[in-house]
């Protein structure tokens, strides 16, 4: 059921100009840029929170900044097969 706030089913809003952005960009290119913030992110939550030690957090964020990166590029390519 549709709220009265819905756009009609015929209208949909563009995506923000970064999304439109990040999708230009090509495959390789996303991945270079993901890859070091996720690791990084990755590697501070295993620091922190998990309170895992140094050695352990680095593979982590090695690990699951890659994992996280692939899933980010396969995301992205689908949303912009969407839009095409």
């Amino acid at each position: 059921m549709k709220s009265a706030g819905d756009p009609p089913s015929g209208a949909s809003k563009p995506p923000p100009k970064l999304v439109l952005w990040w999708e230009a960009l090509e495959t390789w290119v996303q991945l270079a840029v993901s890859f070091p913030v996720f690791a990084v992110l990755t590697f501070l939550i295993n620091l922190g929170p998990f309170n895992q030690p140094i050695l352990r957090s680095v593979l982590y964020g090695v690990f699951e900044g890659g994992v996280l990166s692939g899933l980010m590029a396969v995301a992205t390519a689908t949303e912009r097969g969407k839009r095409r």
